[in-house]
């Protein structure tokens, strides 16, 4: 009897110096409020344990060691959250639970293709949205409240720029309960065009025309069938056919474009057979013709009837192109170098414009010093061939050269404008 009553004497004092160790951590609870948050919402973390040492307890990934419960956390994302519980002896245990991250509620596009159609085109809204429950298209047209994806896509026929209204409600009972955004299908009405006539309506063969109209448009073109002319905002355009011809008018605007029926010029057949040249009456340097009969050529040459210094020369000559036709050859007289020299007709702003230019080469450090022209000097030369099919009429008239016209001469002394004198070539 002493002995076991010697054994259990021992056995106290051994438990009593904490010889067999402390007890375990236990984890009673360990809760969320929210398992599915949104992106960016905030959750609480409950727990409640046993056994733990004073900084034994902590919930991974974030936000690492806690000591009081509850725990508000904003997850960055969806992962497992651990709770470990350590006791003095560094004995643990965990406890688990899974958040899984929503996207926030919100509408993140919106879009409406084509950007802008004609009246009754087919127009497709598009749209997408996360974390919605459901969504609605509401027409403002009809009033129809459309129940629609999610996200997607539908196709509209508005008959004029409409603005549709998406509507995205929540779910679970989160809040706000629901979003909207503006979808806005554009629509321009094509075109007006009319009172396409012609001024007059039939000409004889070389005479001119004016195509005229009235529109809304942003861009006009007449076509004959072989040539398209375009016009711009204009709403007019002088022809010359040499034939009966049709025109057609097209239209153009953000709406579409519209094409007019055909506008017919009467043309009564008149071709020319010769070329007629009178020349200017004075002028230090004059535009002058090879004398010849008939003409179906000529040949113009720049003279001088005075004693002329120069060392550029710029020349413009608007000509009626319907009628005659540049060879594209300009020769030079004996006092001027070959190679310094060009001529062709001009296009854009110079359209139907013979362009010459001439000039002398400096030495790089100095200016080309001035040629002198003495009286029946050359300075070029230049070929006009008759077209018949452009009818009679005048070519140019130096009296009456309209703004394109040019003719500057360069010297030592400066720059003389309106230097060289021009006549009147008919064709005939």
């Amino acid at each position: 009897m002493k002995n076991q009553l010697r054994i259990l004497a021992v056995l106290v004092a051994l438990l009593s110096a904490g010889c067999f160790g402390n007890d375990p951590p236990v984890i009673l609870s360990f809760t969320v409020d929210e398992p599915n948050p949104e992106a960016g919402a905030p959750v609480q973390f409950s727990f409640s344990v046993t056994g733990a040492a004073a900084d034994g307890i902590r919930i991974d990934p974030v936000p690492g060691p806690v000591v009081t419960s509850p725990v508000t956390v904003v997850p960055p994302e969806s992962a497992m959250y651990t709770l470990s519980v350590y006791n003095v002896d560094g004995i643990y245990v965990s406890k688990d639970i899974r958040i899984t991250v929503r996207p926030a509620f919100a509408i993140t596009a919106v879009d409406a293709t084509p950007g802008q159609v004609a009246p009754g085109n087919d127009v497709t809204l598009s749209w997408t949205t996360t974390s919605a429950g459901r969504a609605t298209i509401t027409d403002p047209t009809s009033g129809q409240v459309l129940e629609v994806a999610t996200s997607g896509s539908m196709i509209v026929h508005p008959a004029a720029t409409t603005v549709y209204t998406l509507t995205a409600y929540n779910k679970l009972d989160k809040p706000p309960p629901s979003l909207t955004a503006k979808i806005t299908a554009r629509v321009a009405r094509p075109p007006s065009v009319s009172n396409f006539v012609a001024d007059p309506p039939a000409i004889t063969q070389g005479a001119s025309t004016r195509l005229s109209w009235t529109g809304d448009a942003v861009n006009y073109s007449v076509t004959d069938g072989t040539t398209t002319f375009n016009v711009g905002p204009r709403r007019s355009l002088v022809v010359r056919p040499a034939a009966t011809t049709a025109y057609t008018l097209q239209a153009v605007g953000p709406g579409g474009k519209v094409t007019t029926p055909p506008l017919t010029v009467t043309v009564d057949p008149h071709p020319a057979t010769s070329l007629t040249y009178t020349a200017p009456s004075s002028g230090a340097l004059q535009l002058v013709a090879d004398a010849c009969s008939p003409c179906g050529a000529v040949t113009l040459r720049i003279k001088a009837t005075a004693t002329v210094q120069l060392r550029g020369l710029a020349f413009n000559l608007p000509l009626d192109s319907t009628k005659v036709a540049f060879d594209g050859m300009l020769g030079a007289g004996p006092a001027w170098p070959d190679r310094f020299r060009k001529a062709t007709m001009g296009r854009g702003p110079l359209q139907d414009v013979l362009v010459i230019g001439m000039a002398l080469e400096g030495t790089g450090t100095a200016p080309a010093q001035d040629v002198t022209l003495n009286p029946g000097d050359e300075l070029a030369n230049f070929t006009l061939g008759l077209v018949s099919a452009g009818g009679s009429g005048t070519v140019f008239d130096g009296a009456l050269l309209p703004p394109a016209y040019k003719s500057s001469m360069q010297s030592s002394s400066g720059r003389i404008s309106s230097a060289i004198a021009v006549g009147k070539l008919d064709a005939n």
